[in-house]
């Protein structure tokens, strides 16, 4: 296995150990804080895609990875194949496609970038279920009960594992062809 192999693999099991916390900190954290109006929703694997995709120069592989997580994330949380399977590529993309601005990767950068595409990602999730009319609430409560709340937590666990998890993406990413 080449150091680029162990390196893809690396990544991946990386995406799916962050889905995993995802579950865990949904269901022993947040259980107890989402039985009213409010609802928080972790989103520890959009981090670390986010980390990954500022880092890796391949777009093809960031597409496969948005897609095939997307449907992952899709077939575990939502039941409907699409919602993440499309917004979770297009948020890669765009990150990718933007990254030029960026001077460095450093923590208020990586936290901007997070903060755009969670808000991206949410809002975009709102929209296709008011248009596959899977939702009827209205934009004011999906704002002040669901993004705002969703937002609040996310960045919040960014500033606990933002050290770690910028470590080991950068680890996972960087290739030297000298080393065996």
């Amino acid at each position: 296995m080449t150091i680029k192999t162990r390196k893809i693999v690396g990544q991946v099991l990386f995406i799916l150990f962050a889905f995993y916390l995802d579950g865990l900190m949904k269901w022993a954290f947040l259980n107890n804080m989402n039985r009213e109006t409010i609802v928080v929703l972790p989103q520890l694997m959009l981090m670390t895609i986010v980390m990954l995709t500022m880092r890796i120069e391949d777009r093809r592989q960031l597409i496969i990875y948005g897609i095939v997580f997307g449907v992952v994330y899709d077939s575990y949380y939502y039941g409907i194949i699409g919602l993440y399977t499309v917004l979770l590529p297009l948020v890669m993309v765009g990150i990718d496609h933007f990254r030029f601005l960026l001077i460095k990767n450093n923590m208020g950068y990586d936290l901007s970038v997070y903060f755009l595409a969670l808000t991206f990602l949410q809002s975009g999730i709102y929209l296709l279920e008011r248009l596959l009319q899977q939702t009827s609430t209205d934009v004011l409560d999906f704002i002040t009960y669901t993004l705002g709340p969703t937002l609040l937590w996310n960045i919040v666990v960014f500033f606990i594992l933002y050290i770690p998890i910028a470590n080991l993406s950068e680890w996972l990413v960087k290739y030297r062809r000298d080393s065996k």
